[in-house]
């Protein structure tokens, strides 16, 4: 039985450590930070078979991308239960996307492992999951408070992070207690408030609510329907969750995945010198039981296993260990002293003061045949994650440097892994790594993963990319249209549009979900929707300046909640900022998104609470409706309600606008555009999802650039009415409605992964129209640019499929109201 452990990605601008256990019948994933799902795509990997997911902690860094991976886990047709591993905190972590996470025809058995263990559960050696192939077993790993600097990531072999184990059921046992009514008999009470549980009741409602989000009770959802799934929520559902128990945020899991113990082979030729011959003797030996045959010279021998089956293989075993800390080392050295884990460390070395050296120490602690494979940020190269997208922005960055800047990347570490005191067998953490467990062999790369991996080769070569004769056409003629164009004179003209994400419900290789940044020079940032990955991109369009970027931050605006949500990871980071902003940052958006939030915002800071070092300021966009009147005129009377214009009038002094409003528009869930006008006479109309309305129309006319969502192409209007989008061609027509003078198309389906259809000559007198593609950073005064250049881009990803070959197959998304 061969089996493996490869490396999907590692630490980057863009992604965090994935592992995957990989058998022919099934496979397991440890961490899934943002972009997994993406990742996925790139290497030409898949999802298949997976069985489990192990979390080594539930906060952004290790667990963004877990609601969209399940999400596509069921609409690619993944119908095995889905067994999710982690911390103290994965059930709070999971019920708080009930309000954006939902399929109908997937099952989860969330296994939630307690920070420590009770008196009366299993002991460590208890495996918290097993199956056919492997067992894992898991170290709770807290962080102590005298040392809180901060250290490398270390891993020995591949690497991922958790916190504690449950073990069979996922449920910890208590002492014995009161009866409680059952769930059901409190959550039908009239008044029923979530937040008043506590204990096993409000784990119980968790679980509950788990269900409810993923109940395995349908077939793959059929994504050309046009019909609509309905969750039935329960009541409380909308309610704010439990408080979360006090525990340590801190502290992770450590990983021991153990692999069959195979049995030796079976010795035909000393089965025979024993007398026992081919037959019903011989197979009852092979199947462990001991047998009497008759030698030759009539004297009877008692047979068994240990006579003629040879030794059994040692069950190959992988360690995934995550040191966030050095707050963490005494506590990981520690588990692996005594109990369970003890079993795979050979010696205790001499301890060390410095916790540093300490690790260092206790790596060397394994026996000499062990690989360890580090991923440390100090210490791991920077690579171009998505090398299909930097491609394509390598080659267009040919046709204009200013619009496609080249992503920003490090093949060099900012620090040497000096291996003087480390084990010999120590390397650092590369994407797409294979560790062949059975048979062992050395880590090698995965030449298949990176076959089509062009980007880091042209520019190691310092020669420019190279183009057809067909692209080096279009090119030349691009260039010549716009150096011979008159330059349109626009109000605005240097406010600049990054287009962090291009794409719609689920990403691609060339396209990022949803997420579009506006730059007011001198000013600061507005973020409009910020889907999973936003901050991976952020990094690759700023690199080092990335962090200014963020402290630069003013809005962001998320339309409506939607399942790919990328926006606790930058509000997370942005907590790390040192030192904190100054200014907070104004958040518009809808009741639920900030329901989720403040759930959030309990297992992992994100700017809600009254000490956070860098503070969100919500702002209902009903309070900021551009009719001035909160939709359906509903009185909360929270401090959300009430402090959300003054928080409006503060955001527009920040920015220099005139004013700030959003629009209802139409969609499955409750979705808003967005208004900004300014004093300088310049406005933005950003569309949100949405069906071609007047509302946007009447809300926009006049706008400078219209950013409008174009998800279908013209011949797929009913498509298009149906999962509530807008085509290519009705987008443009809501433009000329409004007569704006820039339309910014974006949002495109999965089906267009490179260049959306429909590319037309631009006319003169028309307005101007261009497609958005990620990483792009146009100012509004060159917008017209993107028309001349339309013809060369088409070409340069016709080039592109032609060195590339064909895309993955193409992953739908199943419509469902959850709101």
């Amino acid at each position: 039985m061969s089996w493996n452990a490869s490396v999907l990605s590692s630490v980057s601008s863009d992604t965090e450590p994935t592992v995957v256990i990989t058998f022919d019948s099934a496979k397991c994933i440890f961490n899934v930070g943002e972009n997994t799902t993406r990742a996925f795509l790139q290497s030409r990997r898949n999802w298949k078979k997976t069985r489990g997911v192990f979390l080594t902690s539930v906060g952004t860094q290790r667990a963004s991308g877990l609601p969209g991976l399940l999400m596509t886990f069921a609409d690619s047709g993944l119908t095995s239960l889905i067994n999710i591993a982690g911390p103290a905190g994965l059930l709070h972590f999971m019920a708080a996307m009930r309000k954006y996470t939902f399929r109908k025809n997937l099952s989860v058995n969330p296994i939630e492992i307690p920070a420590s263990r009770l008196p009366d559960e299993p002991p460590d050696d208890i495996p918290i999951y097993k199956d056919d192939n492997i067992s894992v077993f898991a170290l709770p790993v807290s962080a102590e408070v005298q040392s809180l600097e901060v250290a490398s990531e270390s891993v020995t072999l591949p690497h991922s992070e958790i916190n504690v184990v449950n073990r069979r059921s996922g449920k910890r046992k208590r002492s014995p207690s009161p009866a409680a009514p059952p769930l059901q008999e409190v959550i039908s009470h009239p008044d029923f408030d979530p937040t008043t549980l506590v204990g096993d009741m409000a784990q119980e409602w968790l679980r509950h609510i788990v269900r409810t989000m993923f109940p395995g009770s349908a077939a793959k959802p059929d994504a050309s329907s046009t019909k609509v799934e309905h969750v039935s929520q329960p009541s409380g559902f909308n309610r704010p969750l439990p408080s979360l128990p006090a525990c340590n945020r801190r502290a992770t899991l450590a990983y021991a995945v153990v692999g069959p113990r195979v049995r030796g082979k079976f010795d035909v030729k000393r089965a025979e010198a024993l007398g026992l011959k081919a037959g019903p003797l011989r197979a009852r030996v092979a199947r462990g039981q001991t047998v009497t045959v008759v030698s030759k010279d009539g004297v009877k021998r008692s047979v068994g296993p240990s006579d003629v089956v040879g030794a059994s293989e040692d069950p190959g075993t992988v360690l995934i260990l995550d040191t966030p800390s050095s707050a963490h080392i005494p506590s990981l050295v520690k588990g692996f002293e005594s109990g369970a884990f003890s079993k795979y460390w050979t010696n205790g070395s001499e301890k060390k003061d410095h916790a540093l050296s300490g690790y260092k120490a206790f790596m060397k602690g394994f026996k000499d045949g062990m690989h360890h494979i580090v991923a440390s940020r100090d210490h791991v190269p920077d690579p171009i994650t998505f090398t299909s997208a930097a491609f394509n922005q390598l080659r267009l960055n040919h046709l204009d440097n200013d619009i496609f800047p080249v992503p920003k990347y490090s093949l060099e570490a900012k620090k040497a892994l000096d291996i003087t005191d480390l084990p010999s067998n120590t390397d650092y953490m590369r994407a797409h790594t294979i560790i062949d467990v059975r048979p062992p062999r050395p880590p090698l790369r995965d030449s298949e993963a990176e076959a089509n991996y062009f980007f880091h080769p042209v520019v190691l070569s310092g020669e420019p990319p190279t183009l057809s004769d067909a692209a080096r056409t279009r090119f030349s003629e691009a260039r010549a249209r716009v150096n011979e164009a008159t330059v349109p004179d626009v109000t605005g003209k240097d406010v600049m549009v990054v287009t962090l994400g291009t794409g719609s419900a689920i990403p691609s290789k060339y396209r990022n979900v949803s997420g579009t940044l506006l730059c007011i020079p001198g000013l600061g940032y507005m973020l409009l929707d910020a889907g999973g990955g936003t901050w991976g991109q952020l990094s690759r369009n700023y690199g080092a300046d990335v962090c200014d970027v963020l402290r630069g931050l003013k809005c962001i605006f998320i339309s409506h909640i939607h399942g790919n949500h990328g926006l606790a990871k930058i509000l997370a980071m942005r907590q790390q900022l040192d030192p904190p902003p100054e200014e907070p940052l104004y958040l518009i958006s809808n009741r639920m998104v900030f329901l989720y939030l403040r759930d959030y915002n309990a297992l992992e800071e994100l700017g809600f609470s009254e000490d956070a070092r860098a503070r969100v300021v919500p702002i209902l966009n009903d309070e900021i409706h551009w009719r001035n009147k909160g939709r359906g005129g509903c009185n909360h009377g929270d401090q959300d309600q009430t402090g959300s214009r003054l928080a409006a009038g503060a955001l527009c002094k920040t920015l220099g606008l005139q004013k700030i409003n959003t629009v209802d528009v139409e969609h499955r869930a409750r979705c808003h555009g967005l208004i900004v006008k300014h004093l300088d006479g310049w406005s933005v109309v950003f569309s949100g999802d949405t069906v071609p309305t007047q509302k946007l129309v009447q809300a926009g006319t006049g706008a400078t650039l219209l950013i409008h969502e174009a998800t279908m192409a013209n011949d797929q209007v009913e498509m298009a009415r149906a999962k509530m989008h807008s085509t290519f061609g009705q987008a443009i027509d809501i433009g000329k409605s409004m007569n704006a003078r820039n339309i910014l198309l974006t949002h495109f389906s999965a089906r267009y992964p490179k260049m959306p259809p429909s590319i037309s000559e631009r006319q003169a007198g028309d307005l101007v129209v261009a497609f958005a593609f990620d990483h792009a950073n146009i100012k509004i005064g060159d917008m017209w640019k993107m028309g001349a250049y339309a013809r060369a881009i088409e070409q340069s990803f016709i080039d592109i499929a032609d060195i590339e070959g064909d895309e993955p197959e193409v992953i739908d998304v199943a419509h469902v109201d959850i709101n």
